[in-house]
């Protein structure tokens, strides 16, 4: 399982206006935890102190620069709310920077680093 470590002054669930921010290093997966595996894996906003995730963004690549780290977001097909809903959840993908093609199935990803930075709720 990937791992994400927040800043100190990020440690716990802080509020921003009414928004919650996360910030910090996340780690790849790798290892005892599974190795990467193609379309992704959930970053839960729970798992970051949330109950939902507003927004999500990486730094554009790894500590290496030969990887570089994707935030999607769950599609919402109801155009007709009043107001949308956050996703409880987002994927993480990952990518080789050199050809920017995804990483290939059960690649160790462990020793890659990228800043993780999230607004919620």
């Amino acid at each position: 399982m990937p791992k994400s470590i927040p800043y100190g002054q990020y440690a716990s669930p802080r509020v921003l206006a009414d928004k919650i921010a996360w910030c910090g290093p996340h780690f790849g997966p790798g290892s005892g935890a599974g190795n990467y595996q193609q379309n992704g894996y959930s970053i839960t906003a729970a798992s970051l102190g949330m109950s939902r995730i507003e927004w999500a963004e990486t730094s554009y690549l790894s500590q290496s620069q030969n990887y570089y780290a994707r935030v999607l977001y769950p599609a919402n097909d109801n155009s007709n709310e009043l107001q949308a809903v956050p996703p409880s959840a987002v994927t993480m993908q990952w990518f080789y920077a050199a050809n920017n093609a995804q990483v290939a199935n059960n690649t160790n990803l462990l020793g890659e680093c990228v800043q993780l930075f999230v607004i919620g709720q």
